[in-house]
């Protein structure tokens, strides 16, 4: 199995695309620690990791709390011993338009989006880095937006303005992490996908979306497959929203080692 062996990190992993990384990587012979604040949910991840043949932890975790995230990731290793995969994936989608709310609701939703995505990722990366470089390595995926990508921009949409700040912040660290860490043979990328069906889509689109958590979560298999010479820094563009459901799986297809040759 591909990930036999190793121990993955999901933060946001109660529901949606976070509980499809956990189980995909249980699946694939990975213990997976799951952290959220959502314990109810989380628990029933962690079941479902467990019934997919790995070892589960739920941890119940604010990873805008630095100090929670330390004690989270003090839990994962005194469980299981070492970290080699994290998966920054905890967000919200909140809405942060200037002309909606009042000044303290529009003032705290938009620190709720920073704090969660941007700054939850930050202070999972340090907590996490140590015990990478102590195992010689590992991987780190963020979980951005095609918002990033020319031409996938939604400039003008006021309530996205805080998620996709939080997103953009996401993506230089990802660059800039790819260098300082490549020399303790760490790499980070970053997903970059477009709609997908999961709790926080459908509560803000009347449409459902293509592309499923399943999919998101073999693009992610597919990067950490090219194991610890392959591409770091990249930020992988694919399925983009209105993409056609085929289309889009031949483009997670594409992101697996070799799919190119």
């Amino acid at each position: 199995m591909q990930l036999e062996g190793k121990v993955a990190v999901v933060t946001g992993g109660a529901e949606g695309i976070g509980r499809g990384f956990a189980v995909a990587f249980a699946e694939q012979g990975a213990s997976v620690a799951s952290l959220d604040v959502d314990a109810a949910n989380n628990a029933e991840t962690v079941r479902l990791v467990r019934a997919a043949g790995g070892e589960g932890l739920a941890v119940d975790c604010d990873v805008a709390d630095r100090a929670q995230v330390r004690r989270a990731m003090n839990g994962v290793l005194e469980r299981f011993g070492r970290i080699d995969i994290l998966v920054n994936n905890a967000a919200v989608w909140v809405d942060t338009a200037l002309t909606s709310g009042t000044y303290e609701s529009q003032a705290r939703a938009f620190r709720d989006s920073m704090d969660i995505c941007a700054l939850g990722s930050f202070h999972c990366a340090l907590a996490a880095v140590p015990a990478m470089r102590a195992a010689g390595g590992g991987d780190i995926l963020n979980v951005i937006t095609e918002h990033v990508h020319e031409g996938h921009l939604i400039t003008g949409l006021a309530p996205a303005t805080g998620y996709d700040c939080a997103k953009w912040a996401q993506w230089r660290l990802t660059e800039t992490w790819a260098v300082e860490l490549k020399p303790h043979g760490i790499r980070v990328n970053a997903l970059c996908m477009g709609a997908t069906d999961s709790p926080m889509f459908r509560a803000t689109h009347d449409s459902p979306a293509e592309i499923m958590p399943a999919d998101i979560a073999r693009a992610a298999l597919h990067v950490l497959a090219h194991g610890p010479d392959g591409p770091t820094g990249q930020s992988y563009l694919f399925a983009a929203s209105g993409t056609p459901r085929e289309r889009g799986l031949r483009e997670i297809a594409a992101l697996a080692p070799g799919a190119g040759a």
